[in-house]
């Protein structure tokens, strides 16, 4: 089935130079870029993208994450791609692995790149791809106004 599927490269993978890789990644799925832009995210559209997390008590720590609160060599940027095509999520999803690093298949990009730093409780994960359709829907509607989507 053709859909959308959000994907975020994260603070740290900015600050690691890693966004070549990551697209290079990506584009071998033959999926379309429809959309992208790099942003400074707000804290308000961090929460709202989070929302499901609520009361974790892990929340805080992933905002300022997000914000790039722990990745100053980001300058708090955040690179933002919508990709659409046949099982776009699941196809995304398996490359970009578990979102635990510790957890992620080695050939992966959370594998390769990320890591869980246990003692500040901090997860660097490198991207964010969305969990399902509805997600993408969802949170492509708060990262990208209708305007900046190509039609493809």
């Amino acid at each position: 089935m053709k859909e959308r599927c959000l994907v975020l490269i994260k603070p740290d993978a900015l600050e690691k130079r890693l966004t070549g890789v990551i697209l290079d990644r990506l584009e071998r799925l033959e999926l379309d870029v429809i959309a992208a832009k790099a942003l400074t995210p707000t804290e308000d559209l961090i929460r709202a993208h989070y929302q499901h997390l609520a009361g974790k008590p892990f929340l805080e720590s992933v905002v300022r994450y997000m914000l790039g609160d722990y990745n100053p060599g980001a300058k708090r940027k955040i690179l933002a791609f919508i990709f659409q095509g046949e099982d776009a999520v699941a196809k995304i999803r398996r490359t970009v692995g578990a979102t635990n690093p510790n957890n992620a298949a080695p050939w992966t990009i959370r594998g390769n790149f990320g890591k869980v730093d246990a003692q500040a409780d901090i997860v660097y994960n490198c991207v964010h791809a969305s969990d399902n359709a509805q997600d993408a829907q969802r949170e492509i509607a708060l990262w990208f106004e209708p305007q900046e989507v190509l039609d493809a």
